[in-house]
C-alpha cells in the first residue's frame, strides 16, 4: 500500500469515527477522542482532518451540516448530509452510524421513477418500487480503494434492468437489491472499524 493510499484509509476510517462520534453533525467531536478512536496520535488526526476538510476548531472537529430532527429526511437534490450527488451509499452509513431511522427519496436517472426507501440500521422498512437497486463500484473491503465506497454516493435505478448500461460503463459495478446494499455498508463499516495492523 502507498503513502497515499494509506493515506487515503486512514482519512476513510477518521471520516467514519467522526461521523458516527458526531451524531452526523449534531455536535463537534475533540480531537484526543477523535484520535483515540482511529488509533492515531492526535497530531496525525489533525492532519487528517484538514486532508479530508472537516472543520477545526481549536481542538474540536465538525464534520458538516446538521441534519435536523429525530428522523433524517434526505433529498439527493439538496446536497443534505447523508444524500450523495447521485443518491444512495451516504444514506446507509448515515442510518449505521446515528443508528436512527433514514428516509430518501431519489429519481430514476434512467426512467424517472421516484424512489422512496426508508431504512434503519437493523433493516430496510420500505423500498418502494420493491424493484429498486443500488448501483455500486465493487471494490472489495480491503480498504485500498475504501474512499470511494465511503464518499461518494452511488445512483439507485428503480430495477435491474434500468440499470444495465450503468453496468456497462462502470467495469467492475454491481447491482444490489436494498438489502443486500446495507449488508455490504456493515462490511465496509466492519472495516472501518477494524484496528490496522501497520502504523499510521
Amino acid at each position: 500500500m502507498t503513502t497515499s493510499q494509506t493515506d487515503r484509509v486512514a482519512a476513510a476510517r477518521l471520516a467514519w469515527a467522526a461521523l458516527k462520534l458526531t451524531r452526523a453533525g449534531r455536535h463537534p467531536v475533540g480531537v484526543d477522542r477523535l484520535a483515540g478512536t482511529v488509533g492515531v496520535t492526535p497530531a496525525e488526526a489533525r492532519r487528517l482532518v484538514e486532508l479530508i476538510g472537516f472543520t477545526l476548531h481549536r481542538d474540536l472537529v465538525s464534520t458538516g451540516p446538521t441534519p435536523r430532527g429525530a428522523h433524517h429526511r434526505l433529498e439527493p437534490a439538496e446536497g443534505t448530509l447523508g444524500a450523495g450527488p447521485d443518491g444512495s451509499v451516504d444514506m446507509f452509513l448515515l442510518a449505521l452510524a446515528t443508528n436512527e431511522p433514514v428516509h430518501a427519496v431519489a429519481t430514476c436517472p434512467v426512467t424517472g421513477t421516484r424512489i422512496r426507501i426508508e431504512l434503519t440500521s437493523r433493516g430496510i422498512v420500505q423500498a418502494d418500487p420493491p424493484s429498486a437497486v443500488v448501483a455500486a463500484i465493487d471494490l472489495g473491503f480491503g480498504l485500498d480503494h475504501v474512499e470511494a465506497v465511503a464518499c461518494a454516493g452511488q445512483p439507485f435505478f428503480a430495477s435491474a434492468s434500468a440499470a444495465a448500461n450503468w453496468l456497462v460503463a462502470h467495469p467492475g459495478g454491481r447491482i444490489y437489491q436494498v438489502a443486500a446494499y446495507l449488508a455490504q455498508a456493515h462490511r465496509l463499516v466492519a472495516a472501518l472499524e477494524a484496528r490496522p495492523k501497520f502504523v499510521l
